[in-house]
Parts: C-alpha cells; structure tokens; sequence
C-alpha cells in the first residue's frame, strides 16, 4: 500500500482491502482530563461476514467490562470506502462542517448562557450581528479561522484505527485533533515509526471518515459522542467575539 504526499497531490487515497479480505478493525480512542477516556474497540467478521462482531472496552482502568455487539457488514464498508476515496482538500471540509451547524441551537446558547456582554451593544444588537456570522461564506470564513487555531490542549484526544488485513498490509487512520470531526485525519503508519517514510502519509478533511468511523462505534463511546458533534464551545466563542467587535465598530 503506497500512499501520496498531502491532499493536492493525492488524487486517491489507497484503494482498500475488500470487505471479505478484513481480518479486525481495531480503535483506541483517548482523552484526558476530568472526563477522560481510554477506549478500545474491536470488530471481526462474523461467520458468513454478513455482520462483524464488536467488542468495546470502554474504560481501559476495568478490562473486565467489555460491551459485545454486532455491526452491520454495511457500516464496515462505508468504512473502508471512505479510507480508500479521494483524500478531501481543507476548502471542502470546511465547507461541509459548515453546513452541520446549526445556527438556531448556536444563538440560543448564546442567549441563555448568562455571561456579561461586556460591550456597549445590547443583546439584541450583539443576537443580529451573530445571526449574520453564521449563514454562507461568513460562517465559512469563521470554522476556517476556526481550525486555523490557535489550539487548546484541554483534553489531548487522539484516536488511532488499525484495518488489518488477510492479504494486505495494514490500514492505518490516525487523528490529535480537537476540533470537530476530528479534522484533519493522518493515513499511515504512526508517526515515530522507524519504517515510515515520507512517501507513506496523507492527510485528508473527509467528513465521510468521521461519519462512518462513528456508525462502527457503540453510542455510550465518548468517541462517538465526539464525531457527532455539530458546534463546540470554541467555535461558539469565536464567533461570539467577531460578533462583539462587529457591533462594537457600529455603535461606537
């Protein structure tokens, strides 16, 4: 398996293993922090392969609690034709988170929240100037400023996909990121692997990675909970403060 260098120059990903040559899919999500994580998920074709059968550590501090549970071989395929689709540029990811926001649940939140508005703009004038961040190419502009950073480090996740197969070499799928969907995702092997090479590592902003790695996933994984989101506090106070600016230059 030979993967190209970065997204412009990657006009495909690598073609995966087909859905019968899977051996396992392994996950390992963490994150620290007071709600922290350390979860470790397997699937494995189930006789006939029709299914795979799950099997979800979700606190590795308790081996003895594992969650069985069986997948549909549908959503292991959405998977592996996600990893083997053409690695996304920025500009598309971005533009696709931005349509999962939704504005409406945005500036409720922002109306309810009860912090100060420390601003000579009243909450009407602060509610119009939001509402005009979060439609079209304003609210494009702001998730990528957004990803742009700078970072926080509050809870360090990463999360780390090993596809094993019969008669390939293995698919690697790795991710630090903190922002939504965990974007963007690194193909390849791990960094720090004395048998990597510069030739061996793409990067992709593909939603559909996110989206199918969550449906393989249990709904009480913190990581699940994760790639579902829509908005984080960040992107909220981000757009909350151009949004105080903004007023704040109108009614100075």
């Amino acid at each position: 398996m030979v993967l190209l260098v970065g997204c412009g120059n990657a006009p495909h990903a690598p073609p995966a293993g087909g859905l019968q040559d899977v051996r396992s899919i392994d996950i390992h999500y963490q994150h620290r922090g007071s709600d922290h994580a350390d979860e470790v998920h397997r699937l494995q074709p189930a006789a006939g392969r029709r299914t795979f059968v799950r099997r979800s550590q979700l606190d590795a501090r308790n081996p003895g609690a594992v969650l069985t549970d069986d997948v549909p071989a549908q959503r292991v395929a959405e998977l592996l034709w996600a990893l083997s689709a053409p690695a996304w540029p920025r500009a598309r990811g971005v533009e696709e988170v931005a349509r999962r926001v939704r504005p409406a649940q945005m500036l409720a939140r922002a109306s309810s929240d009860g912090a100060p508005l420390q601003t000579a703009c009243t909450p009407d004038q602060l509610k119009r100037e939001m509402r005009a961040l979060l439609h079209g190419a304003a609210l494009r502009d702001q998730v990528d400023r957004y990803y742009a950073g700078p970072r926080w480090d509050e809870d360090a996740p990463s999360i780390r996909v090993v596809v094993d197969y019969e008669s390939a070499p293995p698919q690697v799928l790795q991710s630090n990121a903190q922002t939504l969907l965990m974007l963007p995702w690194v193909l390849g092997p791990p960094q720090g692997d004395a048998n990597a090479t510069t030739h061996e590592v793409t990067s992709t902003w593909s939603v559909p990675i996110s989206q199918a790695l969550r449906r393989v996933l249990p709904d009480t994984s913190k990581a699940y909970i994760r790639l579902g989101q829509r908005q984080d506090v960040m992107l909220e106070s981000r757009l909350r403060a151009d949004a105080r600016l903004a007023c704040e230059a109108q009614h100075r």
